[in-house]
């Protein structure tokens, strides 16, 4: 964590502490590999409008516009996907009328007239790939991290935007998951980047030990390519098909990567015991001043690329935090957080940019956000009077 010391206070470039709740959109549980279906969420039950309700719930008590990597092949209401190669297991013999009913009508309203609170983030069809009805585990790449045809990938993306239009949810997504982390990166204008960008993806959030590596990352937790940037998510703290979880005692940013599943009671009217312990656990994260909670993934996204590449250095009396290092993709218009624990309670300054400092938290910090002005890399901080 980036930390300095000024006249008895301590300065720290926090790490950013972000939920993206994986393999949401399923309306059947089941676990179908076994017979060449999709692995779904491994649940007891079918999903239904309280587990989106639960969502909500979530982003409410942490001030945050969570992100829901989506599978949307199940929200089909013209079977348009048997024209989409590889994209279900049925091919052009695809029809999802049992999954059309007043729950997806409910849930599509519900989404639209909740999208402050839960953001669509792109995970996939049906998550999977299929080729002559046998299942590969990933859809846009193969099990080498080799990026499938760019003609596939283009059809699967507009299969994408086609589902999301049927449901009155007009805008692609801007967060792109990849489904069982399977991509790549690093050789540029041939990269799956490229295609995300012109679709409206900006961000990526993977694993990259995971990913195909044509060329290094920038950083080993932070890169950008085509003018995409992309995060490092570390592990999920709990089992992907684990109902009901139990929030660890330490949860490690910038990503805590769940799934739908994590979340939710197999009774539905019980999901809000579930979004309590996860709400006190993440709260409880956010203290000290190692980690703030990012209020949507532009926060996330830039208060990363400031913990990983920005530098701080002790000028006089004030603090230079030196942004030089960050891309040109989180740069306009970025918001950095800085935690403060100063016992002298004082008022604090910049030059270089704009500043909000808000009350102390439970632990006694405040957090200071500065907007950096256009072309001003260098930002100074400086403590202001002493508080009565």
């Amino acid at each position: 964590m980036p930390t300095i010391e000024l006249d008895g206070a301590t300065i720290s470039i926090p790490k950013p502490l972000y939920l993206v709740i994986e393999d949401v959109g399923w309306w059947r549980g089941e676990d179908g590999s076994a017979f060449q279906q999709p692995y779904r969420n491994r649940f007891c039950r079918p999903h239904c409008l309280a587990d989106y309700m639960a969502l909500t719930e979530l982003s409410r008590r942490l001030s945050m516009r969570i992100a829901m990597g989506m599978v949307i092949g199940e929200w089909d209401r013209t079977d348009y996907l048997k024209k989409v190669p590889g994209a279900t297991w049925l091919g052009s013999t695809w029809n999802n009328s049992s999954n059309r009913g007043p729950w997806l009508e409910e849930a599509a309203e519900y989404l639209i007239a909740n999208r402050q609170y839960l953001e669509i983030a792109l995970h996939g069809l049906c998550h999977e790939f299929w080729q002559y009805g046998i299942m590969s585990r990933s859809e846009f790449h193969d099990d080498h991290g080799v990026m499938r045809p760019a003609g596939i990938i283009h059809e699967h993306l507009r299969g994408v935007a086609e589902i999301l239009a049927q449901n009155g949810i007009c805008d692609f997504p801007r967060l792109f998951i990849p489904p069982a982390l399977y991509h790549s990166f690093g050789n540029g204008a041939e990269s799956f980047q490229k295609i995300l960008y012109d679709y409206g993806i900006r961000y990526v959030i993977t694993q990259f030990s995971r990913a195909r590596c044509y060329s290094p990352p920038v950083h080993e937790k932070i890169t950008w390519e085509e003018k995409v940037l992309l995060l490092e998510r570390g592990e999920s703290p709990v089992a992907w098909d684990e109902t009901s979880a139990a929030a660890p005692e330490t949860l490690r940013g910038p990503v805590v990567a769940l799934h739908w599943s994590n979340l939710l009671h197999s009774d539905p009217g019980r999901n809000s015991e579930v979004v309590d312990v996860w709400a006190k656990a993440v709260m409880r994260a956010s203290h000290g001043l190692d980690t703030v909670l990012a209020s949507d993934v532009d926060a996330c996204m830039q208060q990363a690329a400031a913990y990983y590449l920005a530098k701080m250095q002790l000028m006089d009396n004030s603090v230079e935090i030196d942004l030089h290092c960050l891309p040109a993709e989180v740069s306009l218009g970025c918001r950095i957080s800085l935690k403060v624990m100063d016992h002298k309670r004082r008022q604090w300054g910049c030059r270089g940019a704009t500043l909000e400092q808000r009350s102390a938290g439970e632990d006694g910090s405040c957090v200071i956000i500065v907007t950096p002005e256009p072309d001003c890399p260098q930002v100074l901080i400086y403590p202001l009077t002493v508080l009565p």
